[in-house]
């Protein structure tokens, strides 16, 4: 009797402290930010690969630059403000220069009516390869259930210097980011907001995972006992 007594007492013991744990994870739960949103991550990245892009780049002084605009593939058009911010930051003159319409004639810049960019400058073409906003992973909690999940952000993107005047080019680079977080499940919807088209599906698995904490729990309690009946 003495075992099966010690045994309630190791488990309720452990059981309180549990439940401790548990209360001042939710107390901090309470307390915390809420996560960012879809839309402030991507842009984060986007000031990431602007860095790679233009990290020591070699524009001769003196002559400014312009960004044609919008750069291709940048829907949210994250890159293109981190790039002028970076010039800026680098005290380079920028301009931006409006693409023709996708359906205008395909036909270079300067002819046929076409416009181009001042040619006393360096024109700065940039694109956007790919781009994602991704959930990889479920973030389970104890006993059971699903407390978050991991986010994956990322962006590649290339950019060509050429000298508007000339069609010379001066360099060809390219950059990329990306970054790794975990959103709590009472975020989801706050962090899908603002961003129109970034709603990523959550990653499905099997519920059986889910109980496979109440298994461990069950099989090491049940040795605890096995342990001290033998022992008495």
């Amino acid at each position: 009797m003495n075992g099966w007594r010690r045994a309630g007492t190791i488990a309720t013991a452990a059981c309180g402290a549990w439940l401790a744990v548990s209360a001042g994870g939710a107390s901090a739960a309470v307390a915390r930010p809420e996560a960012p949103t879809h839309a402030m991550v991507l842009d984060s990245v986007a000031t990431t690969v602007a860095g790679d892009l233009l990290r020591d780049a070699p524009i001769p002084a003196g002559r400014a630059v312009t960004l044609l605009t919008p750069i291709r593939g940048d829907t949210l058009g994250a890159l293109a403000q981190r790039i002028v911010q970076r010039l800026k930051d680098q005290g380079r003159e920028v301009r931006l220069f409006t693409r023709p319409a996708a359906n205008a004639p395909t036909m270079p810049p300067g002819m046929a009516g076409v416009p181009a960019p001042d040619s006393s400058t360096f024109a700065l073409d940039a694109r956007v390869d790919g781009w994602s906003v991704s959930y990889v992973r479920r973030i389970r909690s104890f006993p059971f259930g699903v407390k978050g999940y991991e986010r994956v952000v990322s962006m590649h993107a290339g950019a060509t210097l050429t000298d508007a005047g000339t069609g010379a080019v001066v360099w060809v680079r390219t950059g990329s980011g990306i970054l790794r977080d975990v959103v709590p499940k009472s975020d989801l919807a706050y962090v899908a907001g603002g961003a129109v088209g970034i709603d990523p599906p959550l990653p499905t698995g099997s519920g059986f995972r889910f109980l496979e904490p109440l298994i461990v729990l069950g099989v090491v309690t049940g040795l605890v006992v096995l342990f001290y009946s033998n022992r008495n």
